[in-house]
């Protein structure tokens, strides 16, 4: 077994749901990832994993029609997450390749929604924003892969990308002023994130013994 730290960047997006109009569209916005996960080598190609870790992720609607108006809608989620991955590994020369899929639940912390401006300042920008929380906890599909290194002291180091799934809306936000109409966005949790995991000794490298009979 592996004890790992892990963290970097991800990149969030609305979801199909989203309901929009007046020349608003989706923009993508970075969070970012952190935390500890055990990977479990089962024989030398295969392996699994248990991870826990702390989440923000975040989207944007904007809408730039109106001359000298600029409308940036900011939306973030915090979110601890516990996936479990199942994973199959080799060599590319002297690196070590891991592909893995699995699921995960994701429970979250806080979410909230800011409606920035920019240049006109009439009356007509008034603006009325609601958020609804769907579900505090949610079920995701997880797939990625991990280039690295072991190095002699049996630690090792990894680049990848993960694709989260999220299988069903969680919350959502929307916003209206006199100059257009309501606009809904909806959120399902799907994000790609950019991590680089360190990986301490085996638990059997730390309690090696030598003895002499």
């Amino acid at each position: 077994m592996r004890l790992g730290f892990t963290a970097g960047p991800t990149i969030g997006w609305a979801s199909g749901e989203s309901q929009l109009s007046s020349r608003f569209f989706i923009v993508s916005r970075a969070g970012f990832q952190g935390g500890i996960t055990n990977s479990i080598e089962l024989g030398e190609h295969f392996f699994a994993s248990a991870s826990a870790s702390y989440s923000i992720q975040s989207f944007a609607l904007r809408q730039t029609s109106a001359p000298a108006v600029g409308v940036d809608a900011r939306f973030r989620s915090h979110n601890l997450e516990l996936p479990i991955m199942l994973g199959f590994s080799g060599y590319l020369g002297s690196l070590r390749h891991r592909e893995f899929i699995g699921a995960g639940l994701q429970l979250n912390l806080n979410y909230r929604q800011n409606v920035k401006l920019s240049g006109d300042s009439s009356s007509t920008l008034d603006y009325s924003t609601t958020t609804s929380q769907n579900k505090s906890a949610y079920p995701v599909l997880i797939a990625g892969f991990e280039v690295g290194s072991i190095f002699k002291n049996d630690a090792a180091l990894y680049f990848g990308a993960t694709l989260r799934y999220g299988l069903q809306d969680v919350y959502s936000g929307s916003f209206n002023s006199a100059r257009f109409s309501n606009q809904l966005a909806t959120y399902s949790g799907t994000y790609l994130g950019i991590g680089i995991t360190y990986y301490l000794p085996r638990y059997s490298y730390w309690f090696k013994r030598e003895f002499i009979y």
